[in-house]
C-alpha cells in the first residue's frame, strides 16, 4: 500500500528563520534508551524526570499541529 501527501498552496507551511520549508520532524517519545551509545548519551548524562517528559496526549497534540502545518 502506498500513500502520497499533497500540499494545498493555501495551506499553512512551517518555515524556519532561514526561509526553508520544514517538511519533517522527529519526536522522541522518551530519553530512556538502554543502549547508552557514546555519541548520544555520555556516562555522566542522567535521564529527565518523568514530569519533564511530554505525555502521550501532549505528543499527539504536537504531532497534529505539525501535520496541520504540512510537516
Amino acid at each position: 500500500m502506498s500513500t502520497s501527501a499533497t500540499t494545498n498552496a493555501s495551506s499553512p507551511r512551517l518555515i524556519d528563520r532561514f526561509g526553508r520549508v520544514v517538511d519533517y520532524v522527529r519526536l522522541s517519545l522518551t530519553d530512556r534508551c538502554d543502549l547508552r551509545c557514546v555519541y548520544c548519551m555520555s556516562e555522566q548524562m542522567t535521564f529527565l524526570p518523568r514530569r519533564d517528559i511530554l505525555s502521550l496526549e501532549e505528543l499527539l497534540e504536537l504531532a497534529r499541529a505539525f501535520v496541520a502545518l504540512g510537516v
